[in-house]
Order: C-alpha cells, then sequence, then structure tokens
C-alpha cells in the first residue's frame, strides 16, 4: 500500500533514552483531544486522509492511562498530518478486543498502533490486520509471536517493579511482610512488574507473602487485603500493579484501621492515584510515561509507513517514581495520567 512521503523530525533512535530524547522534536504541547473518553475518532481533514491514516486500540476504555497515551498520539499523528481513529474495548480482555481489531483489519488503515489485552488470543486478528497490508507497532503490552509487526513500545515493567520493591523497602524500613496485588494473570507488562517486583524484595529481605490478582474490580481487590490482614496481622506494605488495586487496598486498609501503618505502593499516576497519595492514603507512585509511549509509537508507525526501517524492534520507556513531596517536579509531570486531553 503506497502513501505519499510523511517527515517526522527524530529518526534513528538507538535505545529507550534516545527515543525519548527524540519525542522533544514532536513537540510535547502540541494540540491534544477534547474527548472526556480519549481524543476525538476522527479530525475530519480531507487532506489528511491523503497523507495516510492511524487507528489505536487501546486495551481498555476509560482507563487513565490508555487516555493519556492517546492524547500523545493523536497530537503526534496531527502534526504529521494523519487523520487519527481511537478505539477501545469495553474489557480488558480478546473477547470485547477482537470485533474491534477485525473492523480495523476491513478499514484498512495506513497504520495501527494496539495494545494486545492477550499474547496469544490476540496473534491472530492482528495478524489479519498485517495481511491486509496496514502497519502494525504494538503499544504497553506485547504478543507471544511479534515478528510480523513493525515495532513495539513499551514501559520496561520489570524495572518498574524493581523500583516499586526498592521504594516499598524504603518506606517499611527494610523488613517485613508485604503483599503483591497484581492485575490479571497472563497480560504480559503487570506480570513483568510483579516479576520484578518479587525478586527484588527478596533480594532487599523482604517477606513477600502472596501474590493475588485483582483484576479491575476494586471490591475484589479490597477483599484480597482484608483476607491478607486476617492471615498476616503483621503485614508491613502492598505493592499494587494498578490503580484499581491501589483503591481497594485504601478501602481495606481504611476499614480496618490501617491506613498509613500499611505502607501502600501504587503503579500508574492516574487522577485518582495522585489524590490518594496527596492524601497520604498511599506512600508512593511508579508511574509510566503513558503520553511519551503514544508519540514514540506514532513516530515508529511513521518510519513504517515511509518504508524505513524502525529505529528498534522493541523500544522500553524507563518508569517515574514519585512521592508526595515530587508532585510538582518536572520528572514527576512526565508520569502524571489524565482523564481528557488538554
Amino acid at each position: 500500500m503506497h502513501h505519499s512521503p510523511i517527515t517526522i523530525r527524530s529518526r534513528r533512535l538507538r535505545g529507550a533514552s534516545a527515543a525519548i530524547a527524540g519525542i522533544a522534536a514532536l513537540g510535547v504541547a502540541l494540540a491534544g483531544c477534547s474527548s472526556t473518553a480519549g481524543p476525538d475518532p476522527d479530525t475530519g481533514d480531507p487532506a489528511a486522509e491523503e497523507r495516510g491514516s492511524l487507528t489505536f486500540v487501546a486495551g481498555v476504555k476509560g482507563d487513565p492511562f490508555y487516555i493519556t497515551m492517546s492524547c500523545g498520539a493523536q497530537a503526534a499523528a496531527e502534526e504529521a498530518g494523519l487523520s487519527f481513529d481511537f478505539q477501545a474495548p469495553n474489557s480488558f480482555s480478546p473477547t470485547d478486543q477482537i470485533p474491534i481489531v477485525d473492523g480495523v483489519a476491513a478499514a484498512a488503515p495506513s497504520a495501527l498502533l494496539i495494545a494486545p489485552t492477550d499474547g496469544a488470543a490476540m496473534f491472530a486478528p492482528i495478524q489479519r490486520v498485517v495481511d491486509a497490508g496496514t502497519n502494525v507497532v504494538l503499544v504497553d503490552t506485547a504478543l507471544d509471536d511479534s515478528s510480523t509487526v513493525r515495532s513495539s513500545v513499551r514501559t520496561d515493567d520489570y524495572a518498574g517493579g524493581v523500583e516499586a520493591a526498592k521504594l516499598l523497602a524504603e518506606l517499611i524500613g527494610g523488613s517485613g511482610e508485604v503483599l503483591l496485588l497484581n492485575f490479571q494473570a497472563g497480560v504480559s507488562t503487570t506480570e513483568a512488574r510483579g516479576k520484578g517486583f518479587v525478586d527484588t524484595a527478596e533480594q532487599l529481605g523482604l517477606t513477600v507473602v502472596g501474590q493475588e490478582y485483582g483484576g479491575t474490580d476494586i471490591e475484589k481487590g479490597a477483599q484480597i487485603v482484608d483476607a491478607t490482614l486476617q492471615r498476616h496481622p503483621n503485614l508491613a506494605g502492598v505493592f499494587t500493579t494498578t490503580d484499581y488495586g491501589a483503591q481497594g487496598t485504601v478501602a481495606s486498609l481504611r476499614n480496618a484501621g490501617e491506613l498509613g501503618s500499611v505502607k501502600v505502593v501504587g503503579f500508574d499516576a492516574s487522577p485518582v492515584m495522585v489524590e490518594q497519595l496527596r492524601a497520604g492514603d498511599i506512600q508512593g507512585i511508579v508511574s509510566q510515561q503513558a503520553r511519551t509511549i503514544g508519540e514514540l509509537g506514532v513516530e515508529q508507525a511513521l518510519a513504517a509507513m515511509n518504508g524505513e526501517a524502525t529505529s528498534e524492534s522493541v523500544i522500553e520507556v524507563p518508569t517515574v517514581t514519585i512521592r508526595a513531596e515530587d508532585l510538582e517536579s518536572e520528572s514527576a509531570k512526565a508520569g502524571l495520567q489524565v482523564e481528557r486531553c488538554n
């Protein structure tokens, strides 16, 4: 499929740090989107259609992480003169995501950014998109076999888990029992966060009393922490790999009268998590640079559309560690997430 040449100001990235540096050229202050659920689905610019089209399929609708990523992706796409379409399933599951991806295959846009909801189940649907002539770039999550996609841009989730363990160890004084409240078995990102956390926590002398999965169910997360407190009354800390888990953890600790006594480190600086941090309900956040991932994903897609080699088969973006006193710092702002684009 031929498209007219599209220029991009930063190419040939060399590793994550170079990739992030290249984003500055795209302009992080570009005009974003205005929808509460993500970016506007269509720019309405006929000329943009001629230059190419880009679709972003997120992991789940309404998640601040994906909304923030879409803001960066749309801004970068519009800067390059591409039309932009945003879609997301109602739940983080192949069942809801596959019909959306099949629709993308039929539409055959120039490029697709996608966060697969399952590394195995989403391979065939995404392959159908590739077979239709669309350049595919994975963002956030990965496929078990990514040999036919053009690139993958994601957080260094294992390193994020390492940072969470270091922070929690510091908060609880270097020893004690801790719980890992994870998201969903088989999800590449959160599994890597959990492994990084467990490996490092054990090296630091912490006792990981269990790994439990709460999914997007806040009440289930609260019940898991309730049960853990019953079995381990001396529980010193909790690391939760999602903001859903953080909300459930805070609810449980508040009901048990342990809020502030049991230290909590969450993952992703969503607006809810930031408010919890300001209030002292949680003590730290390890956050992804969601907007940067969206921008880098578009950059990789543009290179593929121009027939150029993508800079790296995998680009891993580092996390940002945030305490309450860090919230106004420039480094922290790179990890803050939004519920609507500016």
